[in-house]
């Protein structure tokens, strides 16, 4: 059951590459990567429920991963702004493919167990979803612009921080039992969903951007402290 989910996943990335390529549709391109990353998750949620993780399903998803996650971003940007650019455009838009088959190669020799608390360097969903956002907040505000040093400066940033030391949270589920700072996130989670779905052209950047942006700000408190890098 959860491998049906990857092959949507996996699909999706298909059809992101199809819309930016031949149908020169970047907004659909977009959205086939965040939908992409919505089955990611559930294949994860479903094979807990079912009990039916395994080495295969690991392996299985990386392989649609570094579809959806790493060529579908990598052919979003370059027909976004790269393809004018010859070799060099050529050369930059392919950090998301290379970095995302390093990580996913990283995560699965290091994996142990199928349950984790944290993502040692950026996940590559969440990448691939900062470069996918940016191009929907684009097609909705400056469809005939990229700005290129913006892309340029996300398409750096997601690639390296995903090879990187950096810790990310896994996310949780918001629960109302609890203390009441559980409580007050739980609220505010279901305000932050809402808002999603009323301006999902404007926030969903910005949210996948304070993630992004979250563990380069654990990993600068955590060298304040003086605890360093955990590894």
């Amino acid at each position: 059951m959860p491998n049906f989910f990857t092959v949507g996943n996996m699909f999706c990335g298909f059809m992101s590459v199809i819309f930016a390529l031949y149908d020169k549709n970047l907004l659909w391109a977009a959205w086939m990567i965040v939908l992409a990353a919505f089955l990611d998750t559930l294949d994860g949620k479903v094979a807990r429920l079912t009990n039916a993780s395994s080495k295969f399903g690991v392996e299985y998803d990386s392989l649609a991963d570094n579809i959806s996650f790493g060529l579908a971003p990598s052919i979003l940007i370059y027909a976004l702004f790269f393809s004018q650019w010859g070799s060099v455009g050529i050369f930059i838009s392919f950090f998301p493919l290379l970095f995302v088959s390093i990580r996913l190669a990283r995560f699965n020799v290091q994996l142990e167990g199928f349950e984790k608390s944290e993502f040692v360097g950026l996940p590559s969903p969440a990448g691939a979803l900062l470069l996918a956002g940016y191009v929907i907040f684009l097609q909705k505000y400056f469809p005939s612009e990229a700005f290129p040093r913006i892309l340029i400066a996300l398409t750096l940033t997601v690639s390296v921080l995903m090879v990187s030391t950096i810790r990310y949270d896994v996310l949780q589920g918001f629960s109302y039992k609890g203390s009441i700072w559980k409580k007050i996130a739980f609220f505010i989670s279901i305000i932050g969903v809402i808002a999603l779905f009323v301006f999902p052209s404007t926030l969903f950047f910005v949210y996948v951007f304070f993630y992004v942006l979250s563990g380069f700000v654990r990993f600068l408190y955590r060298l304040g402290k003086g605890k360093g890098i955990k590894r």
